[in-house]
């Protein structure tokens, strides 16, 4: 909400504050004014001044220069002037150094003509954009004080300074210029004065003008009518409420309508305006809409009606729909001269399904669905009338229509406990005090003082404040007007120790640690997508999925069985928008649906981890531009699962060639875990990489986390450095392509015997020479034993095992040895 500063300073004073200052005190009150402008005035700094000449010498090195001593009242400065009137005695517009001049737009520097300092410029009219003279330097009256500003002299506008003001929904009552002057003065404890509501009535009674029937009390629990007689057509709108209600971004559109957007924004009271003479039969009623029935609103759409909706009507048909906008064949035109003013309470709710469901958003409608002052109306209709009355030559009818059928009391009454409202507190902040931060505020008393021997003290909540039912909101008043800023930071003095084990906390942050450390970044993401995402992914277990029954959108229809979906979508939009690579690992949840004994499958979650890349993580800079191979990206990813499951004690992994529907044939593999399968990996098909342009390869895994979370918190177990040394023996060999790496593993080792420490594959080769897709692999083979230093024999004999034992297996035709 948008207030400009001098209207507010007419209901409470502000001006002799400094405007940030002023919004550092509301926002420290719960009120945050997210930005100050300063709108229009004139372009003169406070640093341009009424200067007296003191001096006026010649310049020792210039014949029309002149070195010069005025003063501001306060302070002496040395000028070097060449205007052809300046001399001794007379008083001119001074600027100082910093001041912006608006001829040439430049700023007052300190500076030196012709050898000599200058700490300033005498000006002249057309310098200033302040009349036409430019034969010389302004010269004032000998009685125009020095010191005074140039632009107040010359009276020009003032700049106008706007608070954007953020309101909370539970504050309804600071929706209005005066709204927020009630919070200052009690901020500032200062008198708040409400804005004059006074007007002469003519003798013609308001029940002849018009009749008010409410069909619908609870939707309307009151509605007041005045009626304007006659007053001046197309009375223009002064000034000053034009500005002000341009400064709130609101249109002026003539009079009448200009002074019920004004008392709104004033009050925080929608008003109405319809022209009388176009109500049938001079008759309003507040009814419920019919089935079917239409009315064209203010904004020239024509808008279907149903029975949820209030509206207002004349004999015949709906003219307004209540709280939100008004219809177009009554409103205010071009020579209207008879006017009926409606002020209102309409109920939150309906409003609020009204405008929803209509699609219309009005500054009414906005503040109708808050919460409007339950005691507001005619005080607002009255204050119309006032401006109307005083600027359009108004002839107001006698007497009001008063429609009232509100429930009494109005806001029910809050009891205070002292002693407790300290507790919560924490401060200890007297009786008398806390009834005087709540007196400020409007709350009633009903006790009489001195409070310092009372224990309690109810208070009657104003009729402006929705939110104020229970004592804790007593005491956030208390506390925010008194200043948070006064309460101080204490550390609790309890010990606290909790029986529950942080353990899974930890296991889960020793895994973002690992994942951290291998380079990936974390990635979150919702728990429901489309059931387009998850079918294109994978279909296999669509009837297991946990479908939202009334979900927000198709885009959000199906709780999620796997992370890779979101993570394939994540990396693809990475890679579109031209990044090299990426790594991304989420811990998250999913859902399906489990059989647990009984009939019906019920809900089930576990959570789950995902890593996945895109582009040549691996490589070094020199080889990034080589096209990555699927069978290069499976390896990378491998490597991975198998550094985090080494770090987390996590246990014996196993690979598996396994297809999968969204990975490209042969490059999937399934993850084992001491056995048991975990999880999946491989390199996305090609078909999924297409909707993103990837000319690159995507590696995904998603693994289960209970598995490798076990054995996190157990200390690996610690051996003695190696004190004899290893031996080396490397063999190639050409294997079909059904021929696994952990089959060729497991020959060797079956063959190595106690020595054989370490299996290494360190090559893979494909050509075309070698037909029927075989391939070529290179393995390092290490021998050591803790107790002596190995013979080249031994390691030769069972060298020449292991070369036997592969020899001997279908698919393997060793190379070299």
């Amino acid at each position: 909400m948008k207030v400009p500063l001098s209207w507010l300073n007419e209901y409470v004073k502000v001006d002799d504050i400094d405007p940030r200052e002023l919004a550092e005190k509301l926002t420290r009150a719960g009120l945050q004014v997210e930005s100050i402008d300063t709108v229009g005035g004139s372009p003169l700094s406070e640093l341009i001044v009424v200067a007296e000449v003191l001096e006026a010498e010649p310049h020792p090195n210039s014949d029309h220069l002149k070195v010069c001593k005025v003063t501001d009242g306060t302070a002496e400065y040395q000028v070097v002037c060449g205007a052809p009137n300046m001399r001794k005695g007379i008083k001119t517009a001074f600027a100082k150094i910093g001041a912006l001049i608006p001829e040439g737009e430049f700023k007052i520097k300190k500076g030196k003509l012709r050898g000599v300092e200058s700490f300033g410029m005498c000006c002249s009219e057309k310098e200033l954009h302040i009349g036409e003279g430019a034969a010389g330097i302004i010269e004032y009256p000998a009685d125009t004080p020095a010191g005074a500003l140039v632009r107040d002299i010359a009276q020009l506008e003032k700049p106008e300074t706007v608070f954007d003001i953020e309101v909370t929904w539970n504050r309804p009552d600071a929706l209005s210029v005066v709204g927020i002057a009630r919070e200052y003065a009690a901020i500032l404890h200062r008198e708040l004065k409400l804005p004059p509501v006074d007007f002469t009535e003519v003798e013609t009674p308001v029940e002849d003008e018009v009749k008010v029937v409410v069909e619908d009390t609870v939707k309307c629990p009151r509605y007041t009518a005045r009626v304007i007689t006659a007053m001046t057509p197309d009375a223009p709108s002064p000034a000053l409420m034009a500005k002000r209600l341009e400064l709130c971004d609101v249109r002026s559109l003539g009079l009448a309508v200009d002074v019920t957007n004004y008392v709104m924004l004033e009050l925080g009271q929608p008003l109405h305006a319809f022209d009388h003479t176009k109500l049938k039969d001079r008759t309003i009623v507040v009814r419920d809409a019919r089935d079917g029935e239409t009315m064209k609103t203010l904004d020239g759409v024509v808008r279907t009606l149903d029975p949820t909706m209030l509206v207002i009507c004349d004999a015949e048909k709906p003219n307004a729909v209540a709280g939100v906008m008004g219809g177009e064949d009554s409103g205010i035109a071009p020579g209207t001269t008879t006017v009926l003013l409606e002020s209102a309470l309409f109920e939150c709710t309906s409003t609020k399904y009204t405008a929803t469901k209509l699609g219309l958003a009005s500054e009414a409608a906005y503040r109708y669905i808050r919460g409007v002052d339950k005691d507001l109306a005619d005080f607002a209709s009255r204050r119309a009338a006032h401006l109307l009355q005083k600027y359009g030559g108004a002839q107001v009818a006698k007497g009001v229509i008063d429609a009232d059928f509100r429930a009494q009391p109005l806001n029910a009454d809050v009891t205070l406990d002292f002693e407790r409202a300290r507790k919560l507190i924490g401060i200890p902040v007297g009786n008398d005090a806390m009834v005087f931060i709540l007196a400020s505020l409007g709350l009633v008393p009903r006790a009489q003082g001195p409070y310092a021997a009372q224990r309690t003290v109810a208070f009657g909540i104003p009729s402006w404040r929705y939110d104020l039912s229970l004592e804790a909101d007593l005491v956030e008043e208390i506390a925010r007007l008194y200043g948070l800023d006064n309460i101080p930071d204490t550390m609790p003095s309890a010990p606290s120790v909790s029986p529950l084990s942080d353990a899974p906390f930890q296991a889960r942050c020793r895994v973002r640690d690992i994942c951290l450390a291998l380079g990936f970044s974390e990635a979150m993401h919702y728990s429901f997508l489309s059931k387009k995402e998850l079918d294109e992914f994978d279909t296999r277990k669509a009837a297991e999925r946990l479908v939202i029954p009334d979900p927000v959108s198709a885009e959000y229809a199906v709780m999620r069985d796997s992370l890779l979906p979101q993570m394939m979508g994540s990396l693809g939009r990475n890679a579109a928008h031209q990044l090299e690579s990426a790594l991304l690992f989420e811990i998250g949840k999913v859902f399906t649906l489990a059989q647990r004994g009984g009939a019906q499958p019920v809900p089930a979650e576990a959570e789950r981890l995902a890593l996945g890349f895109v582009g040549p993580v691996g490589r070094e800079a020199l080889r990034r531009r080589a096209a990555v191979t699927e069978e290069e990206t499976v390896l990378w990813l491998k490597g991975a699962v198998e550094e985090l499951v080494l770090r987390l004690h996590a246990g014996r992994v196993e690979f598996v060639a396994e297809d999968h529907p969204a990975f490209a044939k042969g490059a999937s593999l399934a993850v084992k875990l001491n056995g048991r399968a975990i999880g999946v990996l491989g390199a996305i098909s090609a078909k999924l990489r297409h909707p993103y342009r990837l000319t690159t390869q995507m590696g995904l895994c998603e693994l289960e986390l209970r598995p490798l979370l076990k054995h996190v918190g157990e200390v690996g177990r610690v051996s003695a450095p190696p004190q004899f040394p290893l031996v080396r023996r490397d063999i190639a060999l050409v294997a079909a392509k059904d021929v696994t790496n952990a089959a060729i593993e497991k020959v060797i080792r079956a063959n190595g015997g106690a020595a054989l420490t370490k299996v290494a594959i360190f090559d893979i080769f494909k050509s075309k020479d070698l037909k029927d897709g075989r391939r070529s692999l290179a393995y390092a083979l290490e021998f050591r034993s803790s107790e002596r230093t190995l013979t080249d024999e031994e390691v030769g004999e069972t060298f020449r095992r292991i070369v036997d034992a592969l020899k001997a297996t279908a698919g393997i035709e060793v190379r070299e040895s």
